[in-house]
């Protein structure tokens, strides 16, 4: 008995992916599920008023206290919650990644932003290729909106075409910043930069190389984005696993590469985190940002 492959993406939108380095897809989680998604984030925001500091679960806020918590990411949620865990390994997403990258697949991280109302800290234009650099270029992050995205609270922008670039210098001087430093930030078009407002349930998918960022949230309402990051099994990270977590490396879809492949690119290595990386936000904070994000 012949089996039938379900195609969550049209020929269009894969050409879409390859052709801008980046894809939205609209009401992928809804109902009950979405529901629940919000719900378990709500307890993790409850459990934040516990702590004063970011730790292995959280990362705070400045402005985080017990009376108003200021979350800016829960770390690891695939690893903290059985919900977080469904969406990495067995939603539709894992199965539309497939079809960008081919069906041998692994996941690499994941982790839930949140920009909260009136102070949703902004991320500054950035290449994810940067801090976790592979043997070839089938890697790529998939968020899941659990609010509504508008300009005005913080959606991700992309500037298409990014991604068939290079991977620009994230230092300043021999500080890893965390963003584009000044100098090439500057011989970027970001006029060109492409915002992706869209309904609670969507994803958007963009490419490790992709130059993107957010602005924060200037509105009175949230935006939560769980997002998790994917690549070919065949592309063989650079860098070890600085979460630890449990989850790392394993196959979402088809089997597991018996070889690596590999692409001629070169660009510096991030470091090694001994000093205590404990996320984008820290290391962008600590140099005052890059002028110019969305």
């Amino acid at each position: 008995m012949e089996t039938t492959t379900v195609r969550h993406l049209t020929a269009e939108q894969i050409a879409a992916y390859h052709r801008d380095g980046y894809l939205a897809v609209r009401h992928v989680i809804q109902g009950e599920q979405l529901e629940a998604l919000r719900a378990v984030t709500d307890e993790f925001v409850e459990q934040s008023r516990r702590v004063l500091s970011s730790g292995a679960v959280f990362d705070v806020d400045p402005r985080h206290t017990a009376e108003r918590p200021a979350l800016r990411r829960i770390k690891n949620p695939a690893d903290n919650h059985a919900l977080y865990r469904w969406v990495a390994f067995e939603s539709p997403i894992p199965a539309i990644v497939a079809e960008l990258i081919g069906p041998d697949v692994k996941f690499h991280h994941s982790k839930l932003n949140l920009k909260g109302e009136k102070i949703g800290a902004p991320v500054e234009w950035h290449q994810d290729a940067a801090f976790y650099p592979h043997s070839n270029d089938d890697v790529l992050a998939v968020g899941l909106l659990l609010d509504d995205a508008t300009p005005e609270n913080g959606c991700l922008a992309v500037l298409p075409g990014s991604h068939r670039g290079p991977v620009y210098d994230h230092y300043e001087g021999d500080a890893f910043t965390g963003s584009i430093n000044r100098a090439d930030l500057g011989r970027l078009d970001l006029g060109r930069a492409v915002p992706l407002p869209l309904p609670a349930g969507s994803i958007h998918i963009h490419h490790y190389r992709a130059v993107h960022g957010s602005a924060e949230n200037r509105s009175s309402a949230p935006r939560r984005l769980l997002i998790n990051s994917y690549s070919a099994a065949d592309a063989i990270p650079f860098t070890p696993d600085t979460q630890h977590s449990p989850l790392y490396g394993r196959i979402v879809c088809g089997a597991p590469a018996v070889q690596f492949r590999r692409t001629a690119a070169e660009w510096r290595m991030p470091p090694t985190w001994d000093h205590g990386y404990t996320s984008i936000y820290e290391l962008q904070g600590r140099a005052g940002g890059a002028p110019g994000a969305m």
